[in-house]
């Protein structure tokens, strides 16, 4: 059963300044508690007034080595936001979070909704790294470069906030909301699939309706844009895009709540990249 409207009692940090490294431990930690026992939190910036953006990426960081050192594995990277239907949310500003081996289903695999909290699926599309690709200048001529692949997938966002509640820095300290990504048949990608990937109409089905659409070119005029955003932004942070990693440049369309006992598939309009299908349980 899936746990969304009540949030855990939380001890406030009493500072209203930016949170001592202790704070930024004591915060990731409420977010690994309540991933794990699937109770969600108050926003964050009520349990600590002063917690900044710079703050909430140190609070990712300290989870994604707490999960490394428990066994997890990275593989790949997600940007949010970065689309007008996405920041329709009320929240404006894109942002990154880290996709992990725990994360993945196979195409035609099953995705447990009791494992999550307040589930949304989101249809996109997402693209294999060929070579690295990082700096300050990164352009989309680059990012057109380093794809090796592309393929559709179901990104299956989570919150660890109560009912959604979230303003930038929780999303961002809450790993971009990442909770499942599907992934679908990769093919190989050629100058002229990613000329036309800005023209794609990608369509999410729930049990063979069609429950919403949109075009590749939401997503920062193109997609490979947003690939080129992210290297630069990992950049600023001391990081880079690396050869195999899978990234998820963003949805275009608003997420829809997972149903259990659904049948999900995402669809190219122009039929150039593989349909997939997940089973919600």
């Amino acid at each position: 059963m899936q746990r969304h409207d009540t949030a855990a009692p939380a001890a406030v940090l009493p500072a209203s300044r930016p949170p001592s490294d202790g704070g930024l431990s004591e915060l990731a930690a409420l977010l690994r508690q309540a991933e794990a026992t699937r109770t969600p939190l108050p926003p964050l910036t009520e349990l600590c007034a002063g917690l900044d953006r710079d703050g909430a990426y140190a609070v990712q960081a300290i989870n994604t080595r707490q999960r490394l050192a428990r066994g997890d594995r990275m593989v790949g990277r997600k940007a949010g936001l970065t689309s007008l239907p996405m920041q329709q949310l009320g929240l404006r500003e894109p942002h990154f979070g880290v996709l992990y081996q725990s994360m993945v289903v196979n195409d035609g695999g099953t995705v447990l909704s009791g494992e999550l909290i307040a589930p949304r699926v989101e249809a996109e599309i997402g693209f294999v790294m060929g070579r690295a690709l990082a700096g300050s200048a990164v352009t989309v001529d680059d990012a057109n470069a380093a794809v090796a692949q592309v393929l559709l997938t179901a990104e299956v966002m989570d919150n660890r906030i109560a009912d959604w509640r979230i303003g930038l820095v929780d999303t961002v300290a809450d790993n971009a909301s990442a909770g499942r990504i599907v992934v679908g048949q990769p093919v190989d990608a050629t100058p002229e699939l990613l000329r036309s990937l800005r023209d794609e109409c990608l369509e999410l089905y729930v049990d063979g309706r069609r429950v919403a659409l949109g075009l590749g070119a939401e997503v920062f005029g193109d997609r490979l844009e947003a690939v080129a955003w992210l290297a630069r932004t990992l950049h600023a942070h001391g990081r880079a895009l690396h050869p195999g990693e899978l990234l998820l440049t963003g949805s275009v369309h608003a997420g829809v709540p997972l149903t259990p006992g659904s049948r999900l598939a995402v669809r190219s309009g122009t039929g150039r990249l593989p349909e997939l299908a997940v089973t919600v349980r």
